[in-house]
């Protein structure tokens, strides 16, 4: 106690403690500093990786365009074409061999096809419901396919979120057709007023479903979910089928 009492110890003792406590704060503040650092660096990797993947998605969106842009220029050479020559050959030389009624209706049947492709008919006035069963109907001939559609009401949705929509399960069932090996197709749709719900499963070969998005079909999706701002997964397994799953918020 008597040293304490004493002027120059009580003043060594305060500077000591006023050395830690500046220590202290002084840690303080570059602990914080790194951390908030370290976060911010978290976040412009986080942001710059968005970015990448955005940029990526762009890309490979455009890619399918060009795809779709080959694959219905080939349609037309191949078929449209082809059946119009022949049809403008069997009208020059009065052939008989060739029937030019029969060549003209499959010549419309070609482009009507095409144009069904590029754009549903009548997308303002026809549901999504009412072009989920068009697109299916054919396939029912070589796969099990169960199609269940559930509303509180009829929902009109916008065309342009109805069109991506369809377009998604188009990519989804033919993706299914040409890698899955699947014998069974099922589709679940759900309109209400708060929510569209839309679960497509099979029960093929399947796919590792952690690894990143492989494939121009799986990019397209993702791509279309996002312009939809539309929450979709799909969670598969190898030899286990895959389910394909989406959620987005009506705003009719």
């Amino acid at each position: 106690m008597a040293e304490w009492q004493d002027p120059q110890m009580f003043a060594v003792g305060l500077l000591i403690v006023l050395l830690f406590t500046v220590v202290l704060v002084v840690s303080m503040v570059l602990l914080t500093r790194k951390y908030i650092k370290r976060i911010i660096q978290e976040q412009e990797k986080f942001t710059q990786a968005k970015l990448e993947h955005q940029k990526s998605l762009l890309w490979n969106s455009v890619l399918v365009q060009e795809k779709e842009r080959d694959r219905i220029a080939s349609d037309l050479h191949d078929e449209l074409i082809s059946k119009l020559t022949v049809l403008t050959y069997a009208l020059q030389t009065n052939n008989e061999k060739v029937k030019p009624v029969e060549l003209l209706g499959d010549s419309i049947k070609i482009a009507r096809r095409i144009t069904h492709d590029l754009r549903p008919p009548m997308l303002e006035e026809t549901s999504l419901d009412e072009l989920v069963e068009d697109f299916i109907l054919p396939l029912k001939s070589a796969y099990l396919i169960s199609y269940h559609f559930h509303h509180q009401q009829h929902q009109a949705l916008k065309t342009d979120v109805k069109l991506q929509l369809f377009r998604i399960v188009q990519e989804v069932v033919n993706n299914i057709l040409k890698h899955a090996h699947a014998s069974e197709i099922s589709i679940n749709l759900r309109i209400t007023d708060a929510i569209v719900a839309l679960v497509i499963r099979d029960n093929g070969v399947g796919f590792d479903s952690t690894e990143k998005a492989k494939g121009l079909g799986l990019k397209n999706i993702e791509f279309r979910a996002q312009l939809l701002s539309a929450k979709s997964r799909f969670k598969s397994a190898p030899s286990r089928g895959a389910t394909f799953q989406l959620l987005l918020k009506n705003n009719v």
